[in-house]
């Protein structure tokens, strides 16, 4: 069974009940197996992970009892914002590791005794190297998309980091299985397969237009189309950063994402999609696997994709965590006759324009809260650099709040991260010109 403080991370982060990959892979987890999870990104696989190895993490370890390896920083990102959710009621501190940003932000963290710690095969390596991250007592060892890891050079990596780590549970998550991925169990496992990677999800609703124009097709689609938010796939980065930019022109709430984005960039661009600031994202193959944004109501195949696998990949970035989603495919005359082609157009139906429909996409997209359970992170403006301690900071929020309501704390050089409990944002009226070692900080609700 799973402790309540977990039920509550639930609903806060938006689920009233599990999913059919959870309801299967937890049970499976808390009796201590070893497990290989064939899925998808979207089917509800990172909580159902996440669930039954934070219920058995102390809030009080001392060094990290469970490691989760990911392929890309984007994934270990949104890992870890799950993460903090889900265990913010049990009090649990998880810390992200990877490239491309602050090292010493990261190192800082790991020194508030996180007892989870996700990240990248390379940044791990370098704080293991460095003395700065301890696997000697971890109880998981959790892969996530375990054959991009070794699709992408960075097996040698995964590997170095397994022979630091005992015999320790195992969990592997994949959507193909080769000797790799088998690889990484030391002992029996038990397989669990939730995919078909040659057919799209059933939540999907597949479409097709004829198109003599595919820019002028593109446009009459966002404009006569009730999006929510789109991803429009496109095979080559140029054709991303171009569409980007008309869409701009237009007032369209647009950005391009591709791999060769400096990673702040990339970070930040996914974040503002996800908040609801950019409604269209315009993406290479970069977005079409190990990113797991909700509330992605189409997918727009601008390109036709080079394969079926390419294009099942793409079509599952839309009905994510039980949602539906719609995929349109734009097809030229002169591509009916490619494999993908026929291929797409046998599974889909005609895409029917209603030019009653009109949508705007110039403003952003107001998203309610979810869950039954409130959390808010606040930054205070202060930190190691003013040698400001955990108790001194819980013991000047104690005075405006229950003690029970204070959640993780992270210090680092300039501000500290609290994590708030039972409360919303209108938390900050009481915490204005609070003193913490005798000076008023400046306190604002966390952007991180």
């Amino acid at each position: 069974m799973l402790k309540e403080e977990l039920i509550k991370g639930m609903h806060a982060l938006g689920y009233e009940s599990f999913l059919p990959v959870q309801e299967e892979v937890i049970p499976v987890i808390l009796s201590g197996k070893d497990c290989l999870v064939q899925a998808e990104t979207g089917a509800g696989k990172t909580a159902a992970y996440l669930l039954p190895v934070l219920n058995d993490l102390s809030p009080y370890a001392e060094t990290p009892e469970a490691l989760v390896i990911a392929p890309t920083r984007e994934l270990a990102v949104q890992i870890h914002r799950t993460a903090e959710k889900l265990s913010a009621f049990a009090k649990i501190h998880c810390v992200c590791a990877i490239g491309g940003l602050d090292i010493e932000k990261q190192e800082n963290a790991l020194k508030h005794y996180p007892a989870m710690v996700i990240g990248t095969p390379g940044r791990l390596c370098d704080l293991f190297r460095q003395g700065l991250l301890d696997l000697s007592h971890l109880k998981y060892l959790i892969l996530d998309e375990a054959d991009q890891i070794a699709s992408t050079g960075q097996a040698e990596e995964m590997r170095f980091l397994m022979e630091q780590i005992g015999d320790v549970q195992t969990i592997c998550l994949s959507a193909t299985v080769d000797e790799t991925v088998q690889s990484v169990f030391r002992n029996e496992y038990e397989k669990l397969i939730f995919n078909d990677r040659t057919k799209v999800n059933r939540a999907i609703a597949e479409y097709y237009l004829i198109t003599e124009n595919r820019n002028k097709t593109l446009f009459d689609l966002l404009e006569h189309t009730e999006i929510t938010s789109a991803i429009v796939f496109v095979n080559y980065r140029s054709s991303a950063r171009k569409l980007s930019e008309q869409m701009q022109k237009k007032k369209i709430l647009s950005a391009s994402f591709s791999a060769d984005d400096e990673e702040k960039k990339r970070l930040r661009i996914l974040r503002d999609f996800q908040d609801g600031n950019i409604r269209i994202l315009c993406a290479t193959d970069a977005m079409a696997r190990g990113i797991d944004i909700t509330e992605v109501s189409h997918i727009i195949h601008y390109d036709l994709p080079m394969d079926l696998s390419t294009y099942v990949h793409r079509s599952g970035r839309t009905a994510h965590q039980g949602n539906s989603g719609i995929v349109i495919t734009l097809i030229e005359e002169t591509e009916k006759e490619t494999e993908t082609a026929k291929n797409i157009l046998a599974s889909s139906e005609p895409w029917q324009m209603d030019l009653s429909v009109q949508c705007d996409l110039s403003v952003p997209l107001h998203k309610k809260e979810t869950g039954g359970g409130n959390l808010v992170q606040i930054m205070i403006r202060a930190g190691k650099n003013e040698k400001l301690r955990p108790c001194d900071i819980a013991g000047a929020l104690s005075a405006v709040m229950d003690f029970s309501d204070i959640g993780t704390i992270e210090i680092q050089d300039q501000y500290t991260l609290v994590t708030i409990l039972n409360h919303d944002s209108s938390i900050l009226a009481k915490l204005a010109g609070l003193s913490i070692k005798g000076k008023k900080r400046r306190i604002e609700l966390s952007k991180k």
